[in-house]
C-alpha cells in the first residue's frame, strides 16, 4: 500500500462533499462509480485518514489517492508491441477497440500482464497503464513497473511535462496550421494542429491528415476541439457529423510520439511510431474514387 499522489483542496465556494469534490479530480478515477467505490475502499484518504462518503472537504485538506489493489488482474492473452522497455517502465502500442484498463477481461492493463520483465528494485505487484487512451483510439501508452517510477510519472503527466504527439485524418479541408483554445468541462484547453497532407474525398470534400499536440489534457479533447472547427476526425460516431461517420472502420486518431525525461535515469526519451496503415489507405482510397467520379484519369 503507497500513496500515488495527493492535492490540497483550495478555496470552497460552498459546503461540499468528498465523492462531489473528488470527481474529475484524478485521471485514475474517470467515472463517479469509481469515485465513489474508492472512497468506501479507502483508497481515496484525506490527510492520510480513512474517511466516510459524507465528509465535508474543508479548505487545506490533502486530498490522497492511495493505492490499495492486492489481487493482480488475470493475464489477458493477445500480441502486443512494446515499443520500449527499461527496468522502471515500458511503452507499448494499444490498439484501437481495445480499453486501457477497467473492470473488463478485455483491456491493455490485462494483456501486459506476462510479457514485461519486473522491475528490480521496488517493483510494482504487477504493471500498470500511468495514462489512458479512450478505446477508439490507438498508440503508445506509459506503463509503470516500479513504485517510484508510477508515482513520478503521474507527478509528470499532472505537470504536463510528458509531450504527446497525435496524428488523425479530419473531415474536410483544413486551409493552415491551427491552434485551438477552447474550455472543455469549464477548464482551460489548448490543442495546436499542423496540417500534414490532403486529399480530396467524395464523402467529406476533403480529408485532412494532421499532427495534433494537446497542450492540456482534458477528456475527449482532441476530438471535442476537432468538433469544434467542424473538422471532426473521420470515424468519431460522438462527436462527428450525423450520417457522415465512416462505420465499422475505427476512429482515425493515434498516439504516435511521446517526449519526456525518464523519471529515473533522467535520460531523454523520445518514441515514435508510425500511424495505421489504414490512415493512408483511406486517403487513397476515397481520392481515387473522387478521381473516378469525376472523370479524371
Amino acid at each position: 500500500m503507497y500513496k500515488l499522489k495527493s492535492k490540497k483542496a483550495k478555496t470552497l465556494p460552498f459546503n461540499v462533499r468528498i465523492e462531489t469534490y473528488c470527481r474529475g479530480l484524478f485521471d485514475e478515477l474517470p467515472s463517479n462509480k469509481s469515485v465513489k467505490k474508492a472512497v468506501v475502499k479507502g483508497v481515496i484518504r484525506v490527510n492520510g485518514r480513512k474517511i466516510p462518503s459524507s465528509y465535508f472537504v474543508k479548505e487545506g485538506d490533502e486530498i490522497e489517492l492511495w493505492d490499495m489493489e492486492i489481487k493482480a488482474p488475470l493475464s489477458y492473452e493477445m500480441k502486443l508491441n512494446v515499443v520500449y522497455e527499461d527496468d522502471y517502465l515500458a511503452i507499448v502500442n494499444k490498439p484501437s477497440g481495445l480499453p486501457t484498463s477497467g473492470n473488463l477481461y478485455r483491456t491493455l492493463e490485462n494483456a501486459i500482464q506476462g510479457k514485461l520483465t519486473k522491475a528490480k528494485i521496488n517493483p510494482l505487484k504487477w504493471p500498470k497503464p500511468v495514462h489512458r487512451l479512450d478505446v477508439s483510439t490507438s498508440g503508445l501508452v506509459i506503463v509503470a513497473k516500479s513504485i517510484e517510477a508510477r508515482v513520478k510519472l503521474g507527478k509528470m503527466l499532472e505537470n504536463r511535462s510528458i509531450e504527446k504527439t497525435y496524428e488523425a485524418l479530419l473531415s474536410g479541408r483544413l486551409e493552415r496550421d491551427k491552434s485551438i483554445e477552447f474550455p472543455i468541462d469549464g477548464k482551460d484547453a489548448l490543442t495546436e494542429v499542423f496540417i500534414i497532407d490532403s486529399k480530396k474525398s467524395l464523402n467529406n470534400g476533403c480529408i485532412t491528415k494532421v499532427m495534433m499536440k494537446p497542450v492540456t489534457g482534458r477528456t475527449h479533447q482532441l476530438r471535442k476541439h476537432s468538433a469544434l472547427i467542424k473538422h471532426p476526425i473521420i470515424g468519431d460516431k460522438e462527436y462527428g457529423e450525423k450520417g457522415n461517420v465512416l462505420l465499422h472502420k475505427g476512429l482515425f486518431l493515434c498516439a504516435v510520439r511521446l517526449r519526456f525525461t525518464h523519471p529515473i535515469t533522467a535520460i531523454e526519451l523520445d518514441v515514435k511510431i508510425d500511424s495505421p496503415e489504414k490512415f493512408d489507405k483511406l486517403m487513397e482510397r476515397e481520392h481515387r474514387r473522387y478521381l473516378k467520379f469525376r472523370g479524371v484519369g
